[in-house]
């Protein structure tokens, strides 16, 4: 199933409510999943304990550390810049900082890589079993 992990500054809940709901949105609108599969994970920092461009991040100017990591099934290229751009936009709103952009990493992987309810997800659903994930590769 596909789930964002991103590490940020730490907010308030209501700022994680929102970005949750976002952020979700912004997964759903680009790639077709269902809302219903798809998980975020905060993982939340105090300034003073990460870094930017070699810069400790104090919590005053400059832009913070701020990194995603997507797990999701294969994708073609268009939807993933689709994606980036989505959950990009998704964030800055959420935070009311457009000069925060995060690096997002995607981490690809097919439906026979991830295990659901003690089983294979290819084996627990047919939709996934059927369902085309990777995007066309040429000889070239």
């Amino acid at each position: 199933m596909p789930c964002l992990e991103i590490s940020i500054p730490t907010v308030d809940k209501e700022t994680r409510r929102h970005l949750a709901r976002s952020l979700t949105d912004a997964f759903v609108s680009t790639t077709g999943f269902g809302a219903e599969i798809f998980g975020v994970r905060f993982l939340e920092y105090e300034p003073g304990k990460a870094s930017s461009a070699g810069e400790l991040w104090d919590g005053g100017d400059g832009r913070p550390y701020l990194h995603f990591l997507l797990y999701c099934p294969r994708l073609r290229k268009e939807v993933k810049a689709q994606v980036v751009e989505a959950l990009t936009a998704a964030y800055t709103e959420g935070v009311g900082k457009p000069e925060w952009k995060p690096v997002i990493h995607i981490a690809e992987h097919p439906y026979d890589n991830v295990g659901v309810g003690g089983k294979i997800l290819s084996d627990a659903y047919d939709e996934c079993a059927n369902r085309k994930f990777y995007y066309e590769m040429t000889d070239e």
